[in-house]
């Protein structure tokens, strides 16, 4: 009996704490439209009025951007500017070991070591090459992150792989001229 008597003045206290809860209107436990969109889940019979036409509005597509971010594509060209300067001077510093590789005697003796320098001289003139793909890397990351612009994406793929294609070149013809100078 005396558990019916708490029970029953557990209830009588648990609807008269209710009664003093604040009135008005309070969110939906619906899901939101976004939910509802990300799980497929047709919108739910009992939503209706103003809460169909916000999950309406919520739902409708946005429109693709029409242009490219401004400042992104302007940081992408500084540095295809930086990779493009970078493989002309590598190019120089490349032929000046070609030079010097031509000349190089046996392993060890001055002329091997003039090469080997001349060398350790082209392989530095990479790294505005190198720099620029790794700043590359990082801002198709950033793009990522973010809401998705195509126009942005584009442009950051486009560059990346002109600043790889220059990169991977680069190694091949480096990789080329040491294989000749080990040989010696």
């Amino acid at each position: 009996m005396r558990v019916l008597v708490r029970l029953l003045s557990t209830i009588a206290a648990a609807a008269l704490i209710a009664g003093c809860a604040a009135q008005g209107p309070f969110p939906s436990l619906a899901p939101r439209a976004v939910e509802r969109e990300l799980s497929g889940a047709p919108l739910p019979p009992c939503i209706e009025g103003a809460e169909a036409a916000e999950a309406a509005a919520t739902s409708a597509p946005v429109p693709a951007p029409t242009v490219a971010d401004p400042a992104l594509v302007a940081r992408i060209d500084q540095l295809l500017a930086a990779a493009r300067q970078g493989n002309s001077d590598f190019g120089e510093a490349l032929a000046a070991a070609d030079t010097a590789a031509s000349r190089a005697g046996d392993s060890g003796s001055e002329s091997w070591i003039a090469a080997q320098i001349a060398l350790s001289e082209a392989e530095m003139a990479r790294t505005p090459t190198a720099t620029a793909l790794a700043e590359l890397t990082a801002l198709a990351l950033e793009e990522t992150a973010g809401p998705a612009n195509p126009l942005d994406r584009q442009a950051l793929d486009r560059a990346t792989e002109e600043v790889r294609s220059l990169a991977d070149r680069q190694t091949e013809r480096l990789e080329a001229l040491k294989a000749s100078l080990s040989g010696l």
